[in-house]
């Protein structure tokens, strides 16, 4: 079935207020005030790479630039293709990086390279609106790295989708305490974003990620978090080959907060070795997709304040937690509807989904220490909206009552604004308005947008906390 594709959004938050989630240090997104030296790279007659780089005589590769830039130092890239694969030599320091961005009004692309930016052992680093593609390796790789900024690059097209080729849009190896914000990573051969090795304190927000995939077996997922202590806050997850946001082993004690999740489901005409069996009228192909953000074998997260829409599997999904071990786990004022219902099948119709169902779902291992409250969930089929252990509930109050979770739970329509056009704002008399708990645990004063918490007038506030009057979901009304 095809999708169409919304326009990318450019989402400008408040720093402050994400490294207030995680008690982190706010970290520079751009070049420091201090660095008043540049250096010049131009493509073409003219350049050479044994000079100074001056703007008279620029560098003729970013690689040469990468060599000898150090702390304060601005690199410059004229518009242009470039093929090699750029590894900084220096560190920044803090106040001071080493930043790479095009000059101004300038188009850079960096196309076949192994990687396009390899950092390693380095530290203060910013690298900024670059197009990255066709990378035969992972589009940008960080490997054991602290403070380093991504920012606004678009990064696609990274590896071949077959076995042994595959390549991440992003690659985190034992990295720290840095930044990836308002980037595009789309289309590429495995995951999406990838955190492994111990990387923990980074921000991940104000992305969109989108159609990544292996192609021959259902792996690929948005964002993956194999590493623990990190903030994943309002980026835009849609129509990825797996589910859109997980944290698998390694992935403890992360924080995802106001994200929107959607369509990650689909099919494909290649027969894969990892994904559902086939049914009427999908005989050649194969289902993909899973959950929207999914939580296996890993404790202590916070899943706040999300926007989570048809996904092929459960919405939210939380299991395989250790045996006897309190997960720890923090469900609150999310919307999450229409998950675990419908597929395509290939010819232009639907089948069900025959993986977990459920708008939410913890499974029999999970429950213990797991607190669900103020959600809002929603069919527009029958169905169940959440599992519980082994028990299906097709409704909340049902849940309620057998269970003493989702307390101030809702199950309605949340009145998005135009969900088949991924346009998940609400609308006036929304039951999601005015009705959270803001002392969740990783509520945040901002939503989605950077739009500041809003009393609105006609809404009676049913909310808890600090402010009675924070709203459900990404958006704030």
């Amino acid at each position: 079935m095809t999708r169409s594709r919304t326009p990318r959004r450019v989402i400008a938050l408040a720093t402050g207020v994400i490294t207030a989630v995680l008690g982190l240090t706010a970290l520079p997104v751009g070049p420091a005030s201090g660095a008043v030296t540049y250096l010049y790279v131009r493509g073409g007659s003219g350049c050479s790479d044994t000079g100074s780089g001056t703007s008279a005589v620029p560098f003729c590769t970013i690689a040469k630039a990468a060599k000898v830039a150090v702390a304060g130092q601005t690199v410059l890239v004229s518009s242009g293709t470039y093929v090699d694969e750029v590894s900084p030599w220096h560190s920044g320091v803090s106040g001071s990086p080493i930043t790479f961005q095009p000059a101004a009004g300038a188009t850079v692309t960096i196309s076949g390279a192994r990687h396009a930016f390899t950092i390693s052992n380095q530290s203060w680093i910013t690298v900024s609106g670059f197009t990255i593609k066709n990378t035969s390796r992972d589009g940008i790789y960080l490997s054991n790295a602290t403070n380093i900024t991504l920012s606004r690059n678009t990064v696609q097209a990274a590896g071949q989708r077959a076995s042994g080729a595959t390549a991440y849009g992003m690659y985190l190896n034992a990295v720290s305490k840095s930044v990836m914000s308002r980037n595009l990573v789309t289309n590429n051969s495995s995951s999406g974003i990838f955190l492994v090795n111990g990387s923990t304190a980074n921000q991940i927000y104000g992305n969109e990620i989108s159609w990544n995939a292996n192609g021959y077996t259902r792996a690929a997922v948005g964002i993956d978090l194999r590493a623990p202590g990190n903030l994943v806050s309002s980026n835009r997850v849609h129509d990825n080959e797996d589910s859109g946001i997980q944290a698998y082993p390694g992935g403890d004690r992360n924080t995802i907060v106001n994200n929107v999740v959607y369509h990650n489901k689909g099919f494909t005409t290649v027969r894969q070795t990892n994904c559902s069996p086939p049914s009427s009228g999908n005989t050649a192909g194969c289902i993909t997709g899973d959950h929207g953000i999914d939580s296996y074998g890993v404790t202590g997260g916070t899943v706040v304040g999300n926007t989570v829409y048809d996904n092929a599997a459960s919405g939210i999904n939380l299991e395989a937690v250790p045996a006897g071990t309190s997960s720890g786990f923090t469900f609150a004022n999310n919307i999450s509807v229409d998950n675990g219902v419908l597929c395509p099948n290939g010819a232009g119709g639907t089948v069900s989904c025959p993986r977990t169902t459920g708008d939410i779902r913890v499974d029999a291992a999970s429950r213990l220490g797991t607190t669900l409250d103020y959600d809002l969930v929603n069919l527009s089929v029958s169905g169940s909206v959440i599992v519980w252990g082994t028990s299906f509930y097709t409704t909340i109050s049902a849940f309620r009552n057998a269970t003493g979770q989702e307390t101030h739970g809702l199950q309605a329509n949340p009145r998005w604004t135009n969900p088949a056009q991924a346009v998940f704002t609400l609308q006036a008399g929304s039951p999601a308005i005015d009705s959270a708990n803001s002392s969740a645990r990783g509520q945040t004063t901002t939503d989605a947008s950077s739009r500041s918490r809003v009393d609105d007038s006609a809404t009676t506030n049913t909310g808890a906390g600090v402010r009675t009057y924070d709203d459900r979901g990404a958006y704030e009304f």
